[in-house]
């Protein structure tokens, strides 16, 4: 005689019984195997003295829009010597669409600039999207890249961090502000152009990232100085 879940509860209940319940564990994948087995030695960034364009910080992080009321995700990546920003992305998701959409950026700007992508670094935390066959593949196989993970969460990526609590401390009431995610995505647009090509960060001697490049890299024209007016 078949009976519905309530009324198995309440005889349960009633001759004080419980039913065991055993959700089947999944066995880790290939990946989370071999990161596992890396454990403490995963960090490839971490106390290392890295040129420009050498290593990259990234991850996502969320940002409320529509006065407040609706979410998105960002995801960007920054230079850790220059803190230039070569890539971002928004969505409402954060996924591997979102990221490899991010990726994609970073891809054609490192193009623009005369770089190989091969041998470089990209840090991030244990996220599933950043352990995921796909991400794995693209930087490891499309990219030849080297993988940095941080073994302890945003501590180990200070880089991103930092450039969040900027971003979110800078303009904060503009992305609040942002009605739709296309707004939201030309806020960001301007933003990241603006923190390239303009604003000053007092680690590379108070000038902006894209100007630091200029004079670092061989590849590069250094920016156009503009004569002050006499």
């Amino acid at each position: 005689q078949r009976v519905n879940h309530k009324r198995l509860r309440r005889l349960l209940s009633e001759h004080e019984l419980g039913l065991s319940r055993q959700a089947s564990k999944h066995s880790p994948s290939p990946v989370q195997k071999i990161l596992g087995e890396a454990a403490g030695n995963l960090n490839l960034v971490a106390g290392q003295d890295l040129g420009p364009l050498e290593a990259f910080s990234t991850d996502f992080t969320e940002v409320a829009y529509a006065g407040g009321d609706r979410k998105a995700y960002l995801m960007a990546v920054v230079d850790l010597e220059s803190k230039y920003v070569p890539g971002w992305a928004v969505g409402p998701s954060a996924n591997r669409k979102l990221a490899m959409r991010c990726w994609e950026q970073v891809r054609e700007q490192m193009a623009i600039l005369g770089e190989s992508l091969d041998e470089k670094i990209i840090h991030h935390d244990l996220d599933s999207v950043y352990t995921s066959y796909r991400w794995l593949h693209a930087m490891l196989l499309g990219d030849e890249l080297r993988v940095s993970y941080s073994e302890n969460g945003a501590k180990g990526n200070p880089w991103i961090e930092s450039l969040w609590g900027r971003t979110k401390d800078e303009i904060g009431s503009r992305i609040t502000e942002a009605s739709s995610l296309p707004v939201l995505r030309s806020v960001f647009d301007e933003r990241f152009r603006y923190y390239n090509q303009e604003r000053r960060h007092s680690s590379i001697g108070y000038i902006p990232p894209r100007e630091h490049l200029g004079q670092t890299l061989d590849t590069l024209e250094p920016e156009p100085q503009i004569a002050a007016a006499s």
